[in-house]
């Protein structure tokens, strides 16, 4: 299991993973709240230990943007010196704390205990007479125990727990090893050679096999081709576009052929990898994993064959084509259920996918119709290519984008550059076959709120559109700000009313009062250097009176001693920004306020029940 550790005391937090490394844990240290937000992001992780006084993002900050994601999952303990910060702590949602200096039995005692809350309950996993029992932490085989080291078991672990699933080098680093371990590609063959050959004294033959050009599987046995059924709701979509995706194994039974005989062309080749990799994605989606998965292997046989020129594999890869298109030719249509009926307001949110197959986006437009989260009805387009995509957002701009990585001319990443940089404020949710960590990294620094792997069904993708839908449309407010200067405030507009703010802009501070009824604003942003009135005199005023002493304020200021922050806590402000602005941390401090706001707001009025 992998744990992260948010510290930035270095001798603690080195402490610390010692001893969890010994436990047979994986460990990541993390300095700051940034850095961690980062991991997170591009990472799995079973459990955080999160400290509360962080650089950058500080725990509780942290903690309450983690529990708004997609990750919202994943239990966090806090270790904190400051016995009275727990509270605020478990207020962002941290599922446990300790107190510093901690004991180390109790601290073991407590990651266990989250961990088991985390998980439903273990069942005991099987290959052939490989047994583990995750609860003892023990593979056996024929009843007798298996010697392993951590490495080894967590590696070992990991391929029984995906039997259908190859592991590249990169994924087992993922997996495996802490983010600043590194290992190189050869550590992870050693571990992989090391793991076979305490397999075979026991006598256990090549259980992991090796896909060549790609990584690593448990060896099958009986290559099956079960019945398929689509997804009722896709039905019709999949009766239109049946006869394209049995085209598509069509060329690939023609680049088989070609390889048999020598005779594969580039171009063919380039078509054969171009229409197996549509196939990952798209069969999924339709709810026919069983060809995905054989679009995959075939996939990864082709890579061993066109670029490793292992022609043992041909066999394999032309049983595997043959299979994929009998699960074609057999999938069967399950009777449409009753439409839910939903009641109440419907909000129409535009969805935007880019994707450069045609039937793949029809499915999600129905499944965007069928599976649209109450109240919203889901209304989406779609584009073939990035270029496409370009032209409709000049136009108009989606609530959602749901975003492949690969298309033949241009990539993804270029379109997602684009929008963090000049729309930030549309959510893009990323599509894609890729399971590279890099891609996940990267994706994560330019804002990506979701990364979705193809195969994956189309409800599922829906679930993910909905949750950011339910984010998004949860802010609905108006903002009073006031500066001085002209500039600061055009700036602050800028940033601010993409997000769908209502915003009034004052320059003149003595204005504010007479303002506040009338605007009633739900947050005001003052700045402290202001002639007459200057921000801290304005922010006492206003919390003298009850009317206003429950409205959020938020100051900005160049000044960063620590006389000036006390004054300003001291006369009421509940936040405080930095100039020079940082758009993402101004917009994330804002709509942390509201969000307390409108949380409040919500007590009350069921209280008042």
């Amino acid at each position: 299991m992998k744990i992260l550790i948010v510290e930035d005391n270095e001798i603690f937090a080195e402490n610390l993973r010692e001893l969890l490394t010994a436990q047979n844990y994986c460990v990541d240290l993390a300095e700051d709240g940034e850095v961690a937000w980062d991991f997170v992001q591009a990472s799995e992780y079973d459990l955080i230990l999160l400290d509360l006084r962080l650089p950058k993002l500080d725990g509780v900050q942290f903690c309450q943007r983690l529990r708004k994601s997609s990750k919202n999952a994943i239990p966090v303990l806090i270790l904190t010196a400051d016995g009275t910060s727990k509270l605020q702590g478990l207020n962002a949602g941290a599922d446990d704390y300790l107190v510093k200096p901690i004991e180390i039995e109790e601290l073991l005692v407590r990651i266990k205990v989250l961990l088991r809350r985390g998980r439903l309950p273990m069942p005991i996993l099987t290959w052939g007479k490989l047994v583990l029992d995750p609860n003892a932490c023990e593979f056996t085989y024929d009843e007798l125990p298996l010697s392993l080291s951590r490495k080894e078991y967590g590696l070992l672990e990991l391929f029984v727990r995906n039997q259908q699933r190859i592991f590249s080098h990169q994924a087992l680093i993922e997996h495996l090893w802490s983010i600043d371990e590194i290992p190189t590609e050869n550590a992870v063959r050693a571990q992989i050679k090391s793991v076979r050959q305490k397999l075979r004294k026991v006598g256990i033959d090549e259980l992991i096999e090796t896909v060549y050009g790609f990584g690593y599987r448990l060896k099958s046995q009986v290559l099956e081709t079960p019945k398929t059924s689509i997804e009722p709701e896709f039905s019709q979509t999949w009766q239109q576009y049946a006869q394209k995706y049995l085209d598509r194994v069509a060329i690939l039974e023609q680049a088989v052929t070609a390889i048999e005989s020598k005779t594969l062309s580039p171009d063919l080749e380039q078509q054969a990898f171009r229409e197996v990799h549509t196939l990952i994605g798209s069969l999924g989606s339709f709810g026919i994993d069983t060809g995905s998965a054989l679009s995959s292997q075939i996939e990864q046989q082709l890579k061993a064959i066109c670029t490793e020129g292992d022609r043992t594999k041909i066999p394999m890869l032309r049983q595997e084509v043959t299979a994929l298109k009998t699960t074609l030719l057999e999938a069967t249509i399950e009777p449409l259920p009753q439409p839910e009926v939903h009641t109440g307001e419907n909000l129409v949110a535009r969805l935007l996918i880019v994707d450069d197959d045609a039937a793949l986006i029809e499915q999600l437009t129905t499944a965007g119709e069928r599976f649209g989260c109450a109240p919203w009805t889901i209304q989406a387009e779609g584009a073939t290519s990035v270029a496409e995509a370009r032209e409709i957002l000049r136009t108009r701009s989606p609530d959602v984008i749901l975003l492949d990585l690969s298309f033949p001319d241009e990539d993804g990443f270029s379109l997602l550059t684009e929008l963090s940089e000049h729309q930030p404020e549309i959510p893009v949710i990323v599509f894609t076959a890729s399971d590279a960590f890099s891609d996940r990294i990267r994706v994560a620094r330019l804002g990506g709120r979701s990364f979705l792997q193809k195969p994956i069904s189309s409800s599922q993708v829906m679930v993910n559109v909905c949750h950011v839908l339910q984010q998004l449309n949860q802010i609905q407010a108006t903002l009073m700000i006031v500066d001085d200067d002209p500039q600061v405030l055009d700036f602050l507009r800028t940033i601010l009313q993409p997000w769908g703010f209502n915003l009034t802009l004052v320059d003149q501070s003595e204005q504010v009062w007479h303002l506040l009824e009338q605007v009633n604003p739900d947050l005001l942003i003052l700045n402290i250097e202001m002639p007459n009135v200057n921000g801290i005199e304005l922010c006492q005023v206003i919390r003298n009176d009850r009317r206003w002493d429950a409205l959020p304020i938020l100051f900005l200021s160049a000044h960063s001693d620590d006389q000036t922050i006390a004054q300003v806590f001291s006369a009421g402000a509940d936040d405080y920004v930095r100039k020079p602005i940082v758009e993402s941390e101004l917009v994330a401090r804002v709509l942390n306020r509201l969000e307390r706001v409108q949380l409040l707001r919500q007590c009350v009025a069921q209280a008042g029940r």
